[in-house]
């Protein structure tokens, strides 16, 4: 596996290369001289498509971007500089995860593009049509998940669709795309890499038609979402429904899959994965940067800044007891990992960890919890599976199995507001099965919005679940429930202080019933309710690209051009 990294990255410098940070359609043409000697067999086409999988080309995205839409949405609780910005909603268009973001994403396409356009012509020897067809495919497919993303993110954007052609061109002052058309382009390419994709690939990390389906799928139900682009709904959760089932009835059952490993390096590319950013120990960027910025303390790991990040209240409040993901996603009170701190015969969570001289090596935060999700220890707890420049090798999961279960039941409930269909129930309580929680006969489409918030906590998943969410019941809903804390009553602003009157000492400090729940600053919060508005549904544009492309300050177009 280690070659997706080492030789990825050697295709990168081939392929493409950005010629200017600030503006992220600027690019170099592909070097075709280069090109003509290095694709004449269909591994040497293979290792270049593997870059569409590596940590290195999706790195400005999941390093300094992605897990700041948890923040957004209320998942995560932590205030500090421009990262706080998520959290509060305030992030502004000179934000510089906003810029970040927003480059990653469009690295990847750009690749992507390269393949797609680029490549074909430089193939020879003993690379087939079937060869190319398929490199062609397993691009289109990760493009059309890419401009999925972007148009959740940022509604309109650009729809780069063949780089090399602008550079001719020397047109580089593009116009945003309405949302419908990129949602019309994505899922061109979506339909055309499940049409042209392999069932079966011998690299489990790769796209085939199966897992094209499960990416489409989550297309088709945002679309199908919208009230106001004259969709046929109804056949767009049936085309999801259709998609999701496959799926689901081609991949190991989600209850024989254990919730507990999922994000452990030694279970990348399991049956869970439908897509994921491939990491390794191999440098800055190279790696998942998560173990070192949510873990809590050196105790746990050999980098870490993640002290003052943790669980909103909220997130804490919506599960169940006995919820076996509770564990797994995030720490607190009384809490033991026999797998991390193994040197010290492993690890038990206390809301402040005193050692033998009584001083405190671990103190509380605001939460009383920290994230677990991701997080995998020091390198001699997980057998070198993290490095020392925020490089540990588990996978970024971009969409999981369960995430096709819980879609097949969205898609089955269609424009209902809840459903008990046997099917849809069946795999909803398959979800709950695994979880070790009890199952439910119907679910309405809000309960189903709080599964996925259990789920997929800290995989950036809940901002497309709220943005679908906006799009069936309009802005008003979005935000209270989002305000409201999923329904718990807590808002994000929500922390534990010390109980008014107690003397807290070293006798009570980990006890949970020293400490209450405040949610204004005259209970002594930091922070009365924050409360997020209409603008924070969609990010604005990095300042740096409006800057250095006027024309995305215009009115979006539809790329088709009315075109059938």
């Amino acid at each position: 596996m280690n070659n997706i990294f080492k030789t990825g990255a050697l295709a990168i410098m081939m392929t493409a290369s950005l010629a200017s940070c600030s503006d992220f359609l600027t690019i170099d043409p592909v070097d075709k001289p280069v090109l003509e000697t290095f694709y004449t067999n269909p591994e040497a086409l293979r290792s270049t498509t593997m870059t569409i999988y590596a940590s290195k080309t999706w790195s400005n995205f999941h390093i300094n971007f992605q897990w700041k839409m948890d923040m957004l949405n209320g998942d995560m609780y932590y205030t500090y500089d421009q990262e706080g910005q998520w959290y509060f909603g305030t992030y502004t268009a000179v934000n510089q995860y906003v810029n970040e973001g927003w480059k990653g994403l469009y690295n990847v396409i750009l690749f992507c593009n390269s393949i797609i356009h680029d490549i074909p012509a430089v193939c020879s020897g003993t690379i087939t049509a079937d060869d190319v067809n398929r490199a062609i495919a397993e691009a289109r497919g990760m493009r059309g998940y890419c401009y999925y993303m972007l148009a959740e993110i940022w509604h309109d954007v650009p729809i780069v669709e063949n780089n090399s052609a602008l550079i001719a061109s020397g047109k580089f002052d593009l116009p945003r795309n309405t949302q419908a058309s990129i949602y019309r382009f994505a899922m061109d390419d979506l339909d055309f890499a499940v049409a042209n994709l392999p069932e079966t690939d011998s690299d489990a990390f790769r796209l085939t038609s199966r897992k094209a389906r499960a990416l489409r799928a989550k297309l088709a139900v945002t679309m199908a979402s919208h009230t106001d682009y004259g969709y046929d709904r109804n056949q767009l959760y049936s085309k999801a429904a259709d998609d999701a089932l496959f799926v689901i009835e081609n991949t190991r059952a989600l209850t024989e899959i254990d919730y507990s490993t999922l994000f452990d390096a030694e279970t990348n590319n399991s049956d869970e994965s439908i897509l994921a950013i491939q990491c390794g120990v191999q440098g800055y960027s190279y790696g998942n940067s998560r173990n070192a910025a949510w873990s809590r303390s050196s105790l746990i790991a050999d980098q870490t800044w993640g002290g003052g990040k943790g669980p909103t209240i909220s997130l804490q409040k919506m599960y169940e007891a006995g919820d076996r993901r509770r564990q797994w996603t995030y720490m607190t009170g009384g809490d033991k990992y026999p797998q991390l701190n193994r040197a010290g015969g492993g690890y038990t969570y206390l809301f402040v960890n005193r050692n033998e001289d009584g001083d405190a090596v671990e103190d509380r935060n605001e939460m009383l919890a920290h994230i677990k999700k991701y997080v995998i220890g020091k390198a001699a707890d997980c057998n070198g599976n993290v490095g020392v420049d925020q490089d540990a090798a588990n996978n970024i999961y971009l969409m999981r199995l369960a995430d096709v279960y819980l879609t097949y039941t969205e898609a089955v409930m269609g424009t209902a507001g809840s459903t008990s269909d046997a099917n849809a129930m069946k795999y909803y309580n398959m979800v709950r099965q695994r979880a070790g929680v009890s199952e439910e006969s119907s679910v309405t489409y809000e309960e189903l919005l709080r599964e996925r918030r259990r789920e997929l906590a800290f995989e950036s998943q809940t901002w497309f679940d709220t943005q679908r969410y906006r799009y069936r019941e309009g802005n008003a809903k979005a935000l209270e429930m989002i305000n409201d804390g999923y329904g718990t009553g807590y808002n994000r602003c929500a922390k534990y202080v010390n109980m008014p009157g107690l003397n807290l000492d070293i006798t009570n400090e980990n006890d949970r019933n020293s400490y209450v729940i405040v949610q204004t600053k005259a209970e002594y919060a930091d922070y009365d309710p924050i409360n997020l508005t209409d603008a924070s549904f969609r990010a604005p544009l990095p300042a740096s690209v409006s800057s250095s492309s006027p024309s995305l300050a215009g009115e979006p177009v539809d790329y088709f051009g009315g075109k059938e």
